[in-house]
């Protein structure tokens, strides 16, 4: 499919005809762009219907359907909607009855996550809107119950939380940088002392501006906190979801994939190792851009083993790790 029709489309139309089309009935083929007359014959090799999506230079994802025993066609435009898909095969080709609902609510909320995760970027001020709009997009996805979609579903929603827990994270820095201000450093407490020391008229006023300070550095201190578990909760959604996608879709490297980033971030590095390694099982164009991850995970790993067995404390290694990023 040629880049201007995944532009305009095309690539969710299809993914919409595949997933709505009865099997038995329809086959579904996708073309760079449809020139043929509607009159031309374009039968498969046997009796089914066919659908085939392409698109025009103008109007968007563009169906021809063809009623192979009569080489009937019709050319429908624009058709750039989960529900302008189901209005083509049930309306156009009459196959409403065997259609499931369901599917049709699932797919359109799915496609809609999709379109908001499609607008996150780095720069962007607007990815917590889009990561939140996602996330609701696919909860009303799964709550149809339609179970074809769950894993993709879940994997999906998995993405979403996870950039969540990036926008988190990004606040998160924030929150210690302004703490990182407001605590003095050792040298400038002794000389405060030092000063009240030698200024005993002015040391109500010199201790009365340190309680303020101590205040204010409890108050960002407890946003820190709170921050931390936004970040970790998210997390912990991200790996639930994703960890179960692969047991829906074991054969699907995404899934592996997302479940190794998420319980990278939770620190699980034995375990986010085995499900990357997973992942380039499935899918080898993975390698270059997953093996220096793989590799510096196991050196983590074999660093914490160490300090394990030289006495450090979890949240020390803990502590540790985050800074190293």
């Amino acid at each position: 499919m040629s880049k201007q029709c995944q532009t305009l489309g095309s690539v969710a139309t299809l993914a919409a005809f595949k997933g709505l089309a009865p099997s038995d009935l329809v086959t579904v083929h996708a073309v760079e762009s449809i020139t043929m007359p509607p009159t031309s014959s374009m039968a498969l090799s046997n009796s089914k219907s066919t659908s085939r999506g392409g698109q025009s230079s103008s109007i968007g994802p563009r169906v021809r359907c063809i009623q192979t025993d009569t080489n009937l066609a019709i050319d429908v435009g624009s058709c750039d909607s989960v529900e302008k898909v189901f209005r083509v095969l049930s309306v156009h080709m009459g196959l409403e009855t065997y259609i499931d609902p369901s599917a049709c609510e699932c797919l359109k909320w799915n496609y809609k996550g999709n379109s908001h995760l499609d607008q996150i970027s780095n720069s962007s001020s607007e990815n917590e809107k889009h990561v939140n709009a996602a996330i609701r997009a696919y909860n009303k996805a799964l709550a149809t119950g339609y179970r074809p979609q769950e894993g993709v579903l879940l994997v999906m929603r998995a993405t979403a939380y996870l950039q969540r827990a990036f926008e988190h994270r990004k606040k998160l820095k924030e929150v210690v940088n302004s703490l990182l201000r407001k605590v003095p450093d050792p040298v400038s407490i002794q000389g405060f002392y030092e000063l009240a020391l030698q200024n005993p008229w002015a040391a109500p006023i010199m201790f009365e501006k340190m309680k303020e300070d101590t205040e204010a550095q409890d108050a960002i201190f407890m946003r820190l906190k709170f921050q931390s578990g936004l970040y970790e909760y998210a997390l912990l959604h991200a790996a639930q979801d994703s960890l179960r996608s692969t047991q829906l879709l074991p054969q699907y490297a995404k899934t592996w994939l997302r479940s190794g980033d998420s319980l990278a971030e939770l620190r699980k590095l034995r375990e986010s190792t085995y499900y990357y390694e997973k992942a380039l099982e499935l899918d080898p164009t993975l390698e270059e851009s997953l093996r220096p991850t793989i590799e510096r995970l196991k050196k983590s790993q074999e660093f914490l083993d160490r300090a394990r067995a030289n006495g450090w404390s979890e949240d020390t290694l803990r502590v540790s790790l985050d800074v190293a990023g």
